[in-house]
């Protein structure tokens, strides 16, 4: 008994020393050391180039707030935020911004945890579940599927976003009674045949979404998704971006960020109106990084669903089309060519999400700041970050933002000169009526006061001038001024035509009189304007000594005072 006590101490004693022994010969990581794993491969050197790459393309665009990071399966590696938001408080990691379109990954996610259940299947028709469905008539949409909306291949053109979408009254329609909107949209072509990205496909799918589950679309997407990966702040509808205090997001107004738009889409959730801090979006980058399981072992999406999203479609003629079921594929350069990825804007802001599976790392970044027509010069901050990420290589120059110069000065350039143009045609009108000709220049101030009118009815017939305010302010405003200018100029310019009309119609030449006549052929002296006061003013003035007298033409203007004519009127 009391040799057996001794072997047990011996063996405890020998465990302990050899794991004393494991301790000191393994190295102790210095205080401040660089993270092990996603991040260890990334590097100090290239995460500060990344800093700095942000950093100078905020001051390039004046984005006034812009948080990103650097993420792995489990989290945030390195988080940076600068800044102020629309209120003017520092932009943190907690500061919520909205995403845009990042959103459509979220909802493809929430859709397919619907078909895991059983409760949907990708080659659902979509009348099936909304029978009001008609885009392009009961032959169109009744085969159209889930699977074409997922994949942006329903036969929906681009510009039917805008019949659907960015809804920011308080009694906004759910989104199964705004599909009806889509009614007389021209298809593109049959279902499957024709890549088109719009929003409008997105809308649809929360439609389906709400009649499958008999709950608000961000509800469902609250139980499926945000909440299984700790997307616990997230922003999904109006409520929620009260609760989180969201700011107002940063618009340009001829080249420079205000803080204007403040609007949320309350049914927008599944196609753009979807939001949340720095957290909640690399929250969601995680979980597809681990390939769709959350933190604590939880299955969200089945590895085949994950297959699903992140491979590239085909039309029905074997096109690729660039875009799985919520996330775009390839098609950039290298070394982003194997990306899985989407970016996103709302007025006001936006969102990039880069997942790299092959360097188990993500990017994701969110900023303040979006104007639709500088899109490209906005978007690039997050395409140059993903790439430093990749291979440590800055991409030269920047996008060039004159599109948005020619719009905003092609437009506010002809504004103002037609607000002058009608200031001067007012001036006129109060001035007597001129008696010369006003048709030619009448008929050409015409039409251009009428050329901003025929501009906005083709931006109507495109987005509707709603949706032109919503995404293009400073151009919405030039344009209405050119209009409103433009038709007073018209308007002004008419009735001093019609004036002048009236006025060589009554006859506006000199009051008929007598002839004058002179003597000898010897013509008349000039009178003073207001004419004689009286016969004396004719009469010579007696010589005065000195002073020669006036000779036979004095005289002559004394003979013919009775001929000449009378100059007052």
């Amino acid at each position: 008994m009391r040799f057996s006590s001794r072997r047990a101490a011996a063996s405890t004693a020998t465990q302990l020393f050899c794991l004393l022994l494991l301790l000191l010969c393994v190295p102790a990581a210095p205080a401040g050391a660089a993270p092990t794993g996603p991040a260890a491969q990334v590097g100090a050197e290239r995460l500060a180039a990344i800093d700095s790459y942000v950093r100078g393309r905020m001051g390039a665009t004046g984005a006034p707030g812009v948080s990103y990071a650097v993420v792995g399966p489990d989290g945030p590696v390195h988080r940076r935020s600068w800044g102020s938001d629309g209120r003017g408080d520092p932009v943190t990691a907690d500061t919520p911004f909205l995403w845009g379109s990042v959103a459509k990954p979220v909802t493809a996610t929430a859709v397919l945890t619907l078909v895991q259940d059983g409760r949907l299947r990708l080659d659902d028709r979509v009348v099936d579940h909304l029978p009001d469905f008609r885009f392009g008539g009961p032959g169109h949409a009744s085969r159209v599927t889930v699977r074409h909306l997922l994949a942006q291949t329903a036969g929906l053109p681009g510009s039917a976003t805008f019949a659907v979408a960015d809804c920011f009254d308080a009694d906004c329609p759910r989104p199964a009674e705004r599909v009806g909107a889509l009614d007389d949209v021209r298809p593109l072509g049959p279902p499957g045949t024709r890549y088109a990205y719009t929003s409008a496909n997105y809308l649809v799918l929360a439609a389906v979404v709400e009649s499958v589950t008999g709950r608000p679309f961000a509800e469902h997407l609250r139980r499926s998704v945000l909440d299984p990966a700790g997307m616990d702040g997230a922003i999904a509808d109006r409520a929620s971006a009260r609760r989180r205090n969201l700011a107002p997001g940063h618009q340009y107004l001829w080249g420079r960020p205000a803080a204007i738009a403040d609007g949320v889409d309350d049914g927008g959730a599944s196609y753009g109106y979807l939001g949340g801090d720095l957290n909640d979006l690399a929250a969601f980058a995680s979980l597809q990084l681990r390939q769709g399981r959350t933190a604590d072992g939880r299955t969200v999406l089945t590895p085949e669903s994950v297959r699903l999203m992140r491979e590239g479609n085909r039309t029905a003629d074997g096109a690729g089309t660039g875009y799985g079921l919520g996330w775009r594929v390839g098609g950039l350069d290298g070394p982003l060519d194997d990306a899985v990825w989407h970016t996103g804007g709302t007025p006001g802001y936006s969102a990039m999400l880069f997942l790299l599976p092959e360097r188990n790392l993500a990017l994701v970044l969110e900023q303040n700041l979006y104007g639709l027509l500088q899109d490209e010069a906005v978007m690039e901050i997050g395409f140059g970050a993903a790439r430093i990420l990749a291979d440590g290589r800055a991409p030269e120059g920047g996008a060039s933002p004159s599109l948005y110069h020619w719009a905003v000065w092609g437009t506010t350039v002809p504004a103002a000169a037609l607000v002058l143009a009608a200031g001067r045609s007012a001036l006129l009108l109060r001035r007597p009526a001129a008696a010369s000709r006003r048709t030619v220049s009448t008929v050409l101030w015409c039409l251009a006061g009428g050329a901003p009118l025929i501009a906005l009815a083709l931006v109507a017939d495109r987005m509707g001038p709603g949706q032109l305010a919503n995404w293009v302010p400073d151009v919405a405003v030039s344009l209405w001024t050119a209009v409103a200018a433009g038709a007073v100029t018209a308007l002004l310019r008419i009735a001093l035509a019609a004036r002048g009309a009236r006025g060589r119609g009554r006859g506006t030449g000199p009051a008929p009189g007598p002839v004058p006549q002179s003597v000898a052929g010897t013509p008349d002296l000039p009178m003073s304007p207001r004419g004689p006061s009286s016969v004396s003013e004719l009469r010579p003035h007696p010589a005065r000594p000195g002073r020669r007298t006036g000779s036979s033409r004095s005289g002559r203007l004394l003979r013919n005072r009775s001929g000449s004519p009378d100059r007052r009127r």
